[in-house]
């Protein structure tokens, strides 16, 4: 069973804590981590950096929100709208006009 884009998993499924504590990106696991437990696979490097308005959108989302508890729901989507929206721009950059 491969991990979906965004999907929230817990490192241990006894302790599903959801509140925003601690915010790593592990670029080679591809996994963005809100806590000692609770982190989202299938982050890439270019979803994790995708900046509009000149902010890190996933970084200041998650520092704007430390210390609540996260809806994972849509959090999930945010990761995958921003996954989406790079595949976009990617077929935009080679149309030729």
């Amino acid at each position: 069973m491969s991990e979906q884009i965004g999907e929230a998993k817990y490192k241990d499924t006894k302790n599903k804590n959801l509140k925003i504590e601690k915010i790593a990106y592990d670029a080679e696991a591809q996994k963005l981590f809100v806590n000692d437990s609770l982190h989202f696979c299938g982050v890439s490097e270019a979803v994790w950096d995708y900046k509009i308005g000149g902010y890190q959108v996933l970084d200041k989302y998650l520092k704007s929100h430390k210390g609540e508890k996260i809806d994972h729901a849509h959090f999930s989507r945010v990761i995958q709208t921003l996954h989406r929206s790079l595949e976009i721009e990617s077929q935009i950059a080679k149309v030729k006009l």
